[in-house]
């Protein structure tokens, strides 16, 4: 299946949703995810394989450029799993103090580094992207309730670009 700007439902500038009921994804279509996160202000895209925030399965495609700010955050009573289809990245656990917990450098599957990874308890956590871009799959339990996701009250909320870089040198020091 080609994915063309026709075939989605857009929220806004970095959010999708495929309102169809067979979706297959190739190289391409993670190509033409990349193109629209590279017109995005952050650079970033998010693709909803589910339909609506009230689903009980959400599945994402998620597309960051080297250098996101993800603000460690934690969900309320959901597991979250992540698989890399493409890029490379450490995903980053945090004691509740703010220190670096775990490490864990991911890849896609042909890197032999682990691909998949799911959390299943209230555990901050955040993203060092390694590569010119990151390509996940993200899925969760649903429905979306905003109040579930709780960032870290030592993390910045709006940081500058100084504050985001020397937050990815802070996590880049504790990585492998």
């Amino acid at each position: 299946m080609k994915l063309e700007l026709d075939l989605l439902r857009k929220e806004n500038e970095e959010v999708y949703y495929a309102d169809l009921d067979f979706i297959s994804l190739d190289q391409e279509n993670i190509n033409f995810l990349i193109g629209l996160a590279k017109n995005t202000l952050r650079q970033r895209v998010r693709l909803c394989c589910h339909k609506s925030p009230q689903d009980i399965v959400h599945e994402m495609i998620i597309v960051h450029p080297r250098y996101a700010y993800v603000r460690p955050h934690m969900h309320l009573k959901k597991a979250e799993s992540m698989i890399v289809l493409e890029g490379e990245v450490d995903y980053i656990t945090f004691k509740e103090n703010g220190t670096i917990d775990k490490v864990i450098s991911m890849g896609e599957s042909r890197s032999n580094k682990p691909f998949y990874q799911s959390i299943r308890s209230e555990i901050f956590h955040s993203l060092l992207i390694k590569s010119e871009w990151l390509v996940f799959l993200e899925i969760t339990n649903g429905p979306f309730i905003k109040e579930d996701t709780v960032y870290a009250d030592w993390s910045k909320q709006n940081p500058d670009e100084k504050e985001i870089l020397d937050f990815i040198e802070f996590l880049k020091e504790g990585s492998p």
